[in-house]
């Protein structure tokens, strides 16, 4: 299934986003980042609701890393979620992270990672220390920063994403691809939840 080698691949699990979201998040950040020192946004198209953060590993144990997934994903069920709140990390005032927060499907998703989290142990990945967190993050900052009058705006004018929701049916195995313009994400493997996975091609 997979090319065999010794080279580590920076890796991720997650959900994938709907457009009419994407498009909404990147008009409101656009007409806001200017607000922001130092700030770098996250592309519209990187946008993704993080399950389970994987780091390097191995390439030629991605076949193991399937098969353990395939194995989570068989246990869980597809789900609806929408997107709504914003707020900042480790908090408004000391901004370092601009994140977008989930309205609906919290709990779903928060059942999926923590079932990654315990399964992907046992083929030597490491467990999460805090507690999962449904977010997408839209900015990382190179200091801290106080965004409370942003994120006010910004919730406001992202109000509209809680109309706007979606289903979760499957989860997403990425690879990150770091370079100066920023992370670049490849999809390598797409599996169903509740059913039998769907490669890229």
């Amino acid at each position: 299934m997979w090319l065999m080698s010794d080279k580590k691949l920076r890796l991720f699990v997650a959900a994938d986003i709907p457009g009419e979201a994407r498009e909404l998040i990147y008009a409101t950040v656009q007409g806001l980042r200017t607000e922001v020192v130092d700030a770098r946004w996250v592309k519209p198209t990187n946008l993704h609701l993080t399950l389970k953060f994987i780091g390097e590993y191995g390439e030629e144990e991605l076949d193991r890393l399937s098969n353990g997934l395939r194995a989570v994903a068989e246990r869980c069920r597809a789900f609806k979620a929408a997107l709504g709140g914003c707020g900042a990390f480790p908090s408004q005032r000391k901004a370092r992270v601009i994140w977008v927060g989930m309205y609906t499907g919290v709990e779903e998703a928060g059942a999926i990672a923590k079932k990654l989290d315990a399964r992907l142990k046992k083929i030597g990945v490491k467990r999460e220390e805090r507690l999962f967190r449904g977010h997408l993050t839209l900015a990382r900052l190179k200091r801290p920063c106080d965004c409370t009058d942003v994120l006010e705006d910004m919730a406001d004018r992202l109000k509209g994403l809680q109309d706007l929701p979606f289903e979760v049916e499957e989860i997403v195995l990425y690879r990150s691809i770091l370079s100066p313009q920023g992370p670049m994400y490849n999809a390598l493997e797409r599996i169903r939840l509740g059913g039998v996975p769907r490669e890229e091609g």
